[in-house]
């Protein structure tokens, strides 16, 4: 059991510690008995302060396998139960009621309807016009209001491809101070779309001339397989100042002049005297659902015209790439400034560019106010502009747009690339400025050097690896990192971008059509009795029709909505599930353990069991389970003294997530502490490749057939400064316990002979030898005790360690010892000699690192078709005559486990003298990592014989570090 804690509290712990030690991602498993409005409230805490670290998406949509752990970095996964959703639509509508619009801009989202309507501001009780977007389930509006003199004489570009210019401006602009105005009249008819005269074609003067009547025809024409109907608008090039509709009829062109006239002061629009509108967006929007009648035809306007897409073929865009292609293909460029443009893979309507800034790549979506582009406070029209603009001026950190990137233009991505780290970047940190502050004066003796006194506030335009180009005053130049000291900005708990609109929730809410003494046709939104809120919002629309019109859209969507809302609450309370927290599960779906689906279960769902069901487990195919999804065991219920469990079963049986009482410092824990002592104590172990075999069976050593059996010699030396935690109980003697811990058949432990009243230096010179026959996945243990102590009081415990068999460093060493939880003794420590040989061969094993975890490794630089550079200074010093390449490990013999014990007088037949072993621990490979210090992997996925059936191994090639406590 535990005290209670204020769950905020411990999320912004996780927060904060999450990625101190390891980069890599972290799962937290939440176990609740909450009820489903408490659940609600955990996910909103969870998304409020966990922020982007969370992961609410896939990496890539496309997947069928889990992805490698590199490729999740600096995330937080959710482990969770999932609403069982069987409904197609609800599960569309559950997916998308907590989706925020980040990763596009709201006007570029498919909609149902957009348009203008005024809104009453219910503190100042005035009036005020507002662009509106309705989506299935809520109707959003934007915070910037309209003038409405500027939306009854403007034109506004046509909904299509979103890089036609419609701006009567120069090329690019800064963004005027009234963004109102200019944000109106481009986002006001982007539900029907109407297409200006093209900017590349400008007008000299007042004078208009009859090549853009020629090129709206010809525009048509090249679109005339889209039937009749199709139309634009444009420039009237006889009527200054007014406006003509070119539209297709029969294969044939027809131009009708809009014309216009003032009534009370204010510009009408209009064709024929019968329909006469306020804006060109009503008169265009009011004849795609009425005829259009003219002496030569009647019909309605249909298709809106396409605009040109003036990207494609450009030698910077690219069609098909997404963030993974785009990111190899920027790696094949190793110059900072290569660049290129792309689809976004989740919205077509969305551009992304990508540039490789600072050996890294970064994305940054190019986000619009309606139809145009708006980068650093400035207006663009199209793609084209902004890297014609950004080719002679600083993007990012000193950096242009200076080397265009296409597939066409590279040859085939190499299989060995090292593909740089990608991740996606906000616009908006454009502006933001990277400061560093001078510890100490520098004075630089080259031009290019950049000289500041200390304490100097330095703006940093470039990262290098040593040098950073910086700006302090107007002098721009190098200086060394290790000069100054980077002022990080303070963190927030969100994205950091302000929303430009406000959402009305349609659930639950009542549309009815009111009367105002201002204004007429005015709809009413307003929440039912049964909820707590309310709220309420008028709106008023220009016209009965239009009125009419949205009234019945809000009808029909907000039935629907409450249709699915009330089955939605069925299924939570039946499921006991909330939606909003099933939403936040993405790869860890936890569902029970189904045999039947062992070997074909959905890679992102995992299961969990207590650890008494192991056994059972196995039997019906938990080990095939294993191999494309997750698992994870916790202790049992009845466990109050928060005692542990041995976890070396669930590791044999390929379990990922083995959770334990961390407060409890006994031998189970210090195993988990020795077993993910390797890969820089990161949290992650990749398995042996027989673990992922599905004939694997840790109980019959027969089915392993890519181990490398070696024969472990310990020989026990001598110790330093032990003794007991209560030292007021006299002088302890001391005995050495030697286990081996691993697969069943490898399980062995020696036991030395008991020093009498000797702690300071006790000399033991005792040697054991064990046969493993599956040393990557096997535990070296050292345990010292006082021999003297008898009874169930007393604690003879004096120190331990705890080793992967795989990662330590033969010869001579030095073993300090821990106390019981696995912190380390001040001076204590044991001296002992280690040897290893192989069983195949008998060849000395000089890098057990090199050689026990080639099983595990050699799937990588295979997929990677490079060589073991480890073992050509292993091959030189120790003068075998295998290939500098992953040796192929031999078929293991038929060998059983054995443990001898000998002493000096008698040391056993395969141990070599002391000083032939002295020259060989002089000569071992001590460049290899120790196991505390080792390199951290470096790339999760991994490939291998198998995996061309199974594809990459993933997370389920991982095995997890895993702390918490179920039962309390």
């Amino acid at each position: 059991m535990t005290s209670k804690l204020l769950l905020r509290d411990v999320l912004y712990v996780i927060k904060h510690y999450a990625f101190i030690t390891s980069v890599y991602p972290v799962i937290l498993s939440i176990e609740d008995n909450c009820s489903v409005p408490a659940q609600r409230l955990l996910a909103q805490e969870i998304k409020e302060i966990l922020g982007d670290d969370l992961l609410t998406q896939p990496i890539n949509p496309s997947e069928t396998e889990l992805p490698s752990p590199a490729a999740l970095k600096k995330k937080i996964i959710l482990k969770h139960k999932k609403l069982p959703i069987e409904n197609e639509d609800l599960a569309t509508f559950v997916s998308a009621s907590t989706d925020e619009f980040q990763d596009t801009d709201i006007l570029a989202r498919e909609c149902i309807k957009k348009g203008m309507l005024s809104l009453m501001d219910s503190v100042r009780h005035e009036w005020s016009s507002h662009v509106f977007i309705l989506f299935p389930d809520r109707l959003c509006y934007l915070l910037d209001s309209c003038d409405d003199s500027a939306m009854k004489d403007d034109s506004v570009s046509m909904m299509g491809d979103e890089d036609r210019e419609v701006l009567h401006s120069p090329v690019c602009s800064s963004l005027p101070c009234n963004r109102d105005v200019l944000f109106c009249r481009k986002t006001l008819c982007l539900s029907l779309g109407f297409v200006l005269r093209s900017s590349t074609s400008p007008r000299s003067g007042s004078t208009v001339t009859a090549d853009e009547m020629y090129e709206a025809k010809n525009r048509l024409l090249e679109h005339k397989d889209k039937g009749n109907g199709l139309f634009m608008v444009r420039d009237s090039n006889l009527f200054l100042g007014d406006f003509s509709l070119t539209i297709l009829h029969d294969a044939k062109v027809h131009h009708v002049r809009i014309k216009t006239r003032i009534v009370d002061k204010e510009k009408k629009y209009y064709f024929m005297d019968n329909k006469v509108c306020d804006t060109l967006y009503e008169l265009v929007s009011y004849y795609t659902r009425h005829y259009l009648t003219t002496p030569t035809f009647k019909m309605a306007l249909t298709t809106p015209c396409p605009q040109p897409q003036p990207h494609l073929g450009q030698p910077w865009f690219s069609e098909t790439a997404d963030k993974e292609k785009a990111e190899a293909l920027l790696s094949q460029v190793p110059e900072d400034g290569a660049f290129l443009l792309r689809y976004s893979s989740s919205d077509k309507n969305v551009f992304v560019l990508s540039i490789r800034v600072d050996g890294e790549i970064w994305h940054y979506r190019l986000k619009r106010d309606g139809r145009i582009f708006v980068v650093n406070q400035t207006v663009f029209e199209n793609l084209n502009q902004i890297v014609e603009y950004y080719r002679s001026r600083e993007f990012v950190r000193g950096i242009s747009l200076r080397i265009p990137v296409n597939e066409n233009d590279m040859s085939a991505i190499p299989a060995h690339l090292e593909i740089a780290r990608g991740s996606y970047q906000e616009l908006s940190q454009l502006e933001e400025k990277v400061l560093a502050r001078a510890l100490r004066p520098y004075r630089g003796t080259g031009e290019d050097d950049l000289s500041f006194p200390a304490n100097a506030i330095i703006t940093v335009l470039r990262k290098e690896e040593a040098l950073w180009t910086g700006r302090y005053g107007s002098s721009v130049g190098w200086f060394p990192a290790s000069y100054v000291q980077e002022i990080l900005p303070e963190k927030t708990t969100t994205s950091g971008v302000a929303s430009n609109y406000n959402t009305i929730e349609l659930a639950g809410t009542v549309i009815e059509r009111v009367t105002d003494g201002e204004k007429q046709h005015v709809i009413k939104i307003s929440h039912s009795a049964q909820q707590w809120s309310g709220q309420q919002w008028l709106l008023a629309a220009r016209s009965v029709e239009e009125a009419d019109d949205w009234q019945n859209q809000l009808w029909d969507l907000t039935r629907s909505v409450n249709n699915k809302i009330s089955v939605l609450r069925t299924k939570e309370k039946s499921a006991r599930i909330a939606a909003e927290l099933s939403n936040l599960v993405v790869y860890c779906q936890a569902v029970p353990f189904d045999p039947a689906h062992a070997n074909n279960g959905s890679f992102y769902e995992m299961c969990s069991f207590v650890e008494n069901k192991l056994d059972r487990l196995l039997e019906k195919g938990l080990i095939s389970f294993n191999i494309r999804q997750l698992s994870r065991v916790y202790p049992h219920g009845s466990r109050i003294t928060s005692a542990n469990y041995n976890p070396v079963p669930m590791w044999n049986a390929s379990c990922h997530m083995v959770a334990l009482n961390y407060q409890t410092g006994d031998k189970p824990m210090q195993l988990n502490q020795g077993k993910f002592m390797g890969n820089g104590r990161c949290g992650y172990v990749l398995k042996p490749e027989y673990m992922l075999n599905e004939g694997f069976d840790p109980s019959t050593p027969e089915s392993v057939t890519s181990s490398c059996p070696v024969r472990l010699t310990v020989q026990v030396i001598a110790g330093r400064h032990l003794s007991r935690r209560d030292k007021h109980k006299g002088i302890c003697s001391p005995f050495v316990e030697v286990e081996v811990i691993g697969l069943p058949c490898d399980e062995s432990t020696f036991k030395t002979r008991t020093i009498a009243s000797n702690g300071l230096n006790p000399i033991w010179n005792q040697t054991a030898v064990f046969d493993v026959t599956c040393p990557e996945v096997a535990l070296l243990r050292f345990h010292v005790e006082d021999g003297d102590f008898v009874g169930p009081k007393t604690d003879p415990f004096i120190g331990q360690a705890v080793f992967p068999l795989d990662s330590i460093r033969c010869g001579f060493r030095s073993v300090p010892l821990l106390n019981q939880f696995s912190e380390e003794l001040e001076l204590s420590s044991l001296l002992v000699d280690v040897q290893m040989i192989t069983l195949a061969d008998s060849s000395l094993v000089r890098s057990a690192h090199t050689i026990l975890q080639s099983s595990r490794l050699a799937p990588v630089f295979r997929s990677k078709d490079r060589k073991l550079r480890s073992f050509d200074s292993f091959n030189s010093s120790a003068s075998l005559a295998s290939p500098s390449v992953p040796r192929e490990i031999p078929v293991r013999p038929a060998v059983s486990s054995s443990v001898l014990s000998s002493s000096v007088d008698s040391p056993s037949p395969s141990a070599t003298s002391i000083a032939t072993r002295k020259f060989s621990a002089f000569q071992s490979q001590d460049s290899v990592e120790s196991t505390d210090s080792m390199s951290p992997i470096s790339n999760g996925t991994i490939s291998s014989d198998k995996d061309k059936k199974r594809g990459k191994w993933g997370f389920p090639g991982f095995r997890f570090r895993s702390k918490d406590k179920d039962h309390g």
